[in-house]
């Protein structure tokens, strides 16, 4: 098969956690270099990044505009995207198209009615989640959603909300769940566990750090015996502003002692920081899936989440994390407490973190997209 992969606003293949990069990045490179096995893929994206040719995969950048321009200043540069589109590439060629998020799958959805080609669509956020709800965004993804042969979703969280909120047939979703690279992600029982948390994720407010930083000076005061690395970069038009008022946060409740910022780190490095943590702290208000809690499951790290969404499916308290709607509470650090100074219970719940972390494998999620794709041909 030839497959089209459209990332407008973002470019895989580089590093994540910083501007628009995030887990959809991680998602189309992964299962582009598992299809590319056996498929020729093309991944085709608008932002500036440095193109290449690997075996069957062809990464194309359209040089359209840097990396550091909100997603808002980006949609004045689809049509240009579309028009470079034609110019570029043999559109009628490829068997399969597969947009990624919404801007993406507008573009996705012109090529599949100028060339009648089949488009899978996966959304890795939605316009609902956003605050003050983006009418026209969510129009938008309603006529993608409609236009597309097959809707992939990453959690049974978000085949819902689509259900609930763009009124799709849900026989046109397919159930998909993303994976962890298990060649990166491998635990290593030599290296000791520290009192480390970690909260990784871009830095936005929507991701929820300042709740990170309440549960802490919360926490301090039952066990002061700990650090918290804040991996990520600024994203969106107030990320740098959202990074200052957690700097000043820090300060104000005298935290300097525990908290480090860490910026963006490769997944290597990453790895060896959850080698070495015994929490991740989620605090992500929305999430489609939450793929960086899968890999701290499959690093034996437990995860502990306000999110009431698709973590809900990934973590079961006390079981391999802790989920609670407010983290300034006794459970919550009671649960915590203990995996400190209880090894006997952390270890108990590690060897569940990594039972868990089973189902998500890159392997696994590209055999069936391929499936999926393999039913238009």
């Amino acid at each position: 098969m030839k497959i089209l992969q459209i990332s407008f606003h973002t470019a895989p293949f580089g590093s994540a956690g910083k501007f628009d990069s995030g887990g959809l990045n991680i998602y189309v490179e992964k299962i582009s270099d598992q299809l590319s096995k056996n498929n020729h893929v093309t991944v085709v994206t608008a932002e500036k990044a440095e193109s290449f040719s690997k075996g069957n995969l062809d990464f194309q950048s359209l040089d359209l505009f840097d990396k550091d321009l909100s997603v808002e200043d980006k949609e004045i540069y689809l049509q240009e995207f579309i028009n470079k589109l034609y110019e570029s590439f043999d559109l009628d060629s490829f068997d399969v198209i597969h947009a990624h998020y919404w801007l993406s799958g507008l573009v996705g959805k012109e090529i599949k009615n100028k060339f009648n080609k089949p488009l899978v669509f996966t959304s890795h956020s939605l316009g609902i989640f956003l605050e003050g709800y983006n009418k026209e965004r969510v129009d938008c993804e309603k006529i993608i959603m409609t236009s597309s042969d097959v809707i992939t979703t990453s959690s049974q969280f978000e085949k819902n909300m689509i259900s609930e909120n763009y009124k799709v047939d849900s026989s046109k979703m397919k159930l998909v769940k993303p994976g962890v690279d298990v060649e990166i992600f491998i635990p290593n029982s030599e290296i000791n566990r520290e009192n480390i948390f970690l909260s990784i994720g871009r830095i936005q407010e929507q991701k929820g750090q300042i709740d990170v930083l309440k549960f802490l000076d919360n926490f301090r005061k039952v066990e002061n015996n700990f650090m918290c690395y804040f991996i990520g970069g600024p994203s969106g038009k107030s990320g740098i502003e959202y990074l200052e008022e957690l700097k000043k946060v820090v300060i104000d409740l005298e935290l300097e002692s525990y908290v480090e910022f860490v910026d963006i780190i490769s997944q290597t490095k990453i790895r060896d920081l959850l080698n070495k943590s015994k929490l991740l702290i989620h605090t992500s208000k929305f999430e489609t899936f939450g793929l960086v809690a899968a890999e701290a499951l499959a690093m034996g790290v437990p995860v502990l989440t306000t999110n009431r969404g698709s973590l809900l499916e990934i973590v079961e308290n006390s079981i391999n994390g802790y989920q609670s709607e407010n983290l300034i509470d006794r459970n919550v650090n009671n649960f915590v407490k203990e995996l400190l100074n209880n090894d006997e219970k952390f270890n108990e719940i590690m060897l569940n973190c990594f039972e868990k972390s089973k189902g998500y494998n890159w392997t696994n999620t590209a055999i069936e997209i391929e499936n999926l794709y393999s039913n238009f041909i």
